[in-house]
């Protein structure tokens, strides 16, 4: 059972495409982005939990409960497609004109959007970048692709893995997007995935759910989840392995893979936190619930106030010990300790070891990603997430986004 990570994104699985093409919504010289691949895939989603969906995603869950193979995605930075007047119009009339293009059904092909909220999306733009996007067509476009549909990204996301197992040999790769608007469930962040496993439905459906738990619903970056996110993964089911229909060795081999693809894109994303810094993992045990222990996780993470004093490299337990206590948690004060670190600095219900603060401040200086370890006392389970710190850069550009 070996599997390595290589060079490339989407296009590790042979029989998938891709393509840019410049549709004129955004500054930059690529702004729409398609997948093609040559045979049908077997198609799985993720979406956003927000109440106000963008209309490719109410689009796209219901185009999934009428089928279960997909040939194409569209997608497109600059503009939400959410919350305007021609959300649907403008998705109906892209499909058609691209399914005519491509010589495919309507209904196998997948939309995504991302960018502002609100604005009419000018779909004409992207109906005439089509002749551009299908005669690009080619393997070896992952990394253009990925750059294609970054908003304030300031990198591309891309990764891949090439497994053997027992002789089987099988492919994943994916890209990303998103630095803000960070949140789980999802956060502001598209993310593609292909494989070739042979693999039904239920399955493929049931390792995604399970991937996306524990690496895109794990990060924050400013505690807010976005109308348009969207994971979708496509299987070409071109490996020679047999059909994987149950819980056997080989799915729980794929699924582990499927699962470091997933928290490698997610925790790129906290990197790229708009005005970022730093990352940091925070990692919560001892809890009576599973519950408990995310409750924590999260009230830490989302606290501004501990955002900024890991920006400024300053260890102010006090910060993280409020934000543990109004969790939602069964939290014993005499029970709890907090580490920064491999620094213990609160323990049973006081501040411990003030004579380390030199050595935490240096700690805090000179690394990029930062561990906080939080030990509850009263259960076994726990709950590990990643989060970005917050500076000066996030207020300039989320203040100058829309002008």
């Amino acid at each position: 059972m070996i599997c390595k990570e290589v060079n490339s994104g989407l296009d590790v699985v042979k029989s998938v495409k891709t393509a840019v093409a410049s549709a004129h919504l955004t500054k930059k010289d690529k702004d729409v982005g398609l997948i093609y691949s040559d045979i049908d895939c077997l198609a799985a989603a993720v979406f956003t939990s927000n109440k106000v969906p963008a209309a490719p995603v109410i689009y796209d869950k219901d185009l999934l409960k009428k089928t279960k193979y997909l040939r194409a995605v569209i997608v497109n930075s600059g503009n939400a497609n959410a919350c305007n007047s021609n959300g649907f119009e403008a998705i109906n009339t892209i499909t058609k004109e691209l399914s005519k293009k491509l010589n495919i059904k309507q209904q196998e092909i997948f939309v995504a959007s991302t960018g502002i909220i609100g604005e009419d999306l000018p779909y004409n733009n992207i109906v005439n970048s089509i002749d551009e996007l299908v005669d690009s067509l080619a393997n070896g476009n992952s990394e253009n692709f990925s750059r294609s549909i970054m908003t304030t990204d300031t990198f591309e996301k891309n990764a891949a893995v090439e497994c053997s197992f027992l002789g089987t040999r099988f492919n994943i790769g994916a890209v990303a997007k998103g630095a803000g608007m960070i949140h789980p469930n999802m956060a502001t962040m598209l993310s593609f995935i292909t494989t070739d496993i042979n693999i039904d439905q239920n399955m493929l459906s049931k390792a995604l759910r399970y991937a996306v738990s524990k690496s895109f619903n794990r990060i924050s970056v400013d505690g807010d989840m976005s109308t348009n996110d969207t994971v979708l993964i496509l299987s070409t089911q071109e490996a020679k392995n047999e059909k994987i229909k149950e819980d056997n060795e080989l799915y729980r081999f794929f699924l582990e893979r499927l699962i470091h693809i997933c928290t490698k894109l997610a925790k790129e994303i906290v990197k790229d936190g708009e005005g970022s810094t730093k990352i940091v993992e925070i990692v919560v045990v001892g809890a009576q619930t599973k519950q408990d222990a995310k409750s924590v996780a999260e009230n830490v993470a989302n606290s501004l106030l501990v955002k900024t004093a890991i920006f400024g490299n300053d260890p102010n337990w006090g910060r993280i010990v409020d934000a543990i206590g109004y969790s939602k948690g069964h939290i014993l004060a005499d029970k709890l300790e907090v580490f920064l670190g491999n620094y213990k600095v609160f323990s049973k219900g006081k501040g411990v070891n003030p004579e380390n603060k030199p050595k935490i401040v240096k700690y805090m200086k000179n690394s990029k990603e930062l561990k906080i370890l939080i030990d509850l006392d009263v259960g076994i389970e726990r709950y590990n997430m990643w989060f970005s710190d917050l500076s000066y850069d996030y207020i300039k550009i989320n203040a100058e986004y829309h002008t």
